[in-house]
């Protein structure tokens, strides 16, 4: 029994030394060189100069009224009161017009606004759409 004992401590005396070697190795400081060829260099600077070029990307807008041309330009007004900030657009359909605002460039952006617009206007929606480049 007294061997058991001792082997006991003995393997939790070795355990406790590798743990503490294994953890102070991974303090060490060092530099990272990232090596990358021309061609992706060249590759991601025509992305760029592609991107830049876009008037519009798929983004989100809240569309807030669906109904007749008359109470969509007054719904419009009175959200325009309500929310100086928030871009508006009013956009037809057949039959309908449709009132949508903001450009959101993701759905958690869109997702984050529409909490406030909702007290307002508990109908609002949120819809991925073409947006524009501000």
């Amino acid at each position: 029994m007294q061997d058991f004992l001792k082997y006991r401590w003995c393997f939790f005396f070795i355990c406790f030394v590798s743990l503490h070697f294994s953890v102070s190795a991974q303090n060490k400081e060092g530099t990272v060189r990232i090596e990358t060829s021309a061609h992706v260099d060249e590759m991601l600077a025509q992305k760029k100069d592609y991107n830049k070029s876009l008037e519009t990307f798929q983004g989100y807008k809240i569309q807030i009224y669906y109904g007749s041309e008359k109470e969509c330009y007054e719904v419009k007004d009175e959200f325009s009161a309500l929310f100086p900030d928030i871009s508006t657009s009013i956009i037809f359909s057949t039959p309908q017009w449709k009132l949508q605002v903001g450009n959101y460039r993701t759905r958690l952006d869109a997702d984050r606004a529409i909490v406030n617009i909702k007290k307002e206007y508990p109908g609002a929606i949120v819809l991925a759409t073409e947006i524009e480049i501000e």
